[in-house]
């Protein structure tokens, strides 16, 4: 009877401090890398709200963080390549490359403020004449511009002429067009998705923020359960570990230095095996 003690405890106790090692190293690796990309993102948002409060005014009230911004198409100018609703991200290009795409044949769809911008300008075709002012952010397909050799960037150099493609949608009658200069530019449309814009839309709904309220209550309930169960798991475990020392009191001195012999000999062995994976490797 004692031998088969010796057995199972030998057997046992290292294998499961070995698989306890496994997981807790896993688990930290984990860990670290979840917190690690956590804390990334939270310093890029966070630097890039501070960077959007820091030139809201210049952006016309709009968050553009590091150049990029986010907005949600209202109408149906822009259809069947932009969405009613669709998401949309944008980036202040430089106006240089982007009037080079321009003229390079590129479709080329500009987010700006469509506000009174003091410039005089009469458009090359006279189909652009009858410019329309929302007094709002619009996202239209650029259709001329004019380069102001003589004014300086910041100041009027650059002369835009947009419309929406939607000819025959209630926001893009012919002859209705938008005109501005760099100075209402707020970036040139890079992404478009209607699935964000529909998300978008359900997170701002009332039924989204109830959801929102919900999920932190959803992971604390997650979470605790989660515990509950390792908590469990730890008892019993503890209480195999009780039983094996109970089962020790009933050994011999000798036994007892046999024992320890063994899991000293098992644990030189494995530290041999991995010492060898190790050299292997190496080679």
């Amino acid at each position: 009877m004692n031998e088969e003690v010796i057995k199972e405890v030998v057997s046992v106790e290292p294998k499961k401090k070995r698989e306890k090692k496994k997981k807790s190293l896993a688990r930290k690796i984990i860990e670290w890398v979840l917190f690690g990309i956590f804390g990334a993102f939270f310093v890029f948002v966070v630097a890039g709200n501070i960077d959007g409060e820091i030139h809201k005014e210049q952006n016309y009230g709009q968050s553009i963080r590091f150049g990029i911004g986010s907005f949600i198409v209202l109408t149906n100018s822009m259809e069947p390549e932009i969405k009613q609703d669709s998401a949309i991200v944008t980036y202040k290009q430089n106006l240089d490359s982007l009037v080079a795409d321009f003229y390079a044949g590129q479709a080329v769809d500009i987010t700006f403020a469509n506000i009174n911008c003091g410039v005089n300008y009469v458009p090359t075709d006279p189909k652009y004449n009858n410019l329309v002012i929302a007094n709002r952010v619009m996202t239209h397909r650029l259709v001329e511009v004019k380069v102001n050799e003589d004014v300086s960037e910041g100041n009027g150099r650059y002369i835009f002429v947009t419309a929406g493609i939607n000819a025959g949608g209630d926001h893009s009658k012919e002859g209705q067009y938008q005109l501005f200069t760099e100075k209402q530019y707020l970036g040139r449309v890079k992404v478009t998705n209607a699935f964000l814009g529909k998300v978008f839309n359900f997170v701002v709904s009332p039924i989204g923020l109830i959801v929102l309220l919900l999920l932190p209550a959803a992971y604390l309930i997650i979470v605790s359960t989660i515990d509950i169960f390792r908590t469990m798991k730890e008892s019993e475990e503890s209480n195999e570990a009780i039983a094996s020392g109970d089962k020790l009191k009933g050994l011999s001195e000798e036994q007892r230095a046999q024992l320890k012999k063994q899991l000293l000999d098992e644990m030189i062995e494995q530290k041999r095996k991995e010492k060898a994976k190790e050299n292997e490797s190496k080679d």
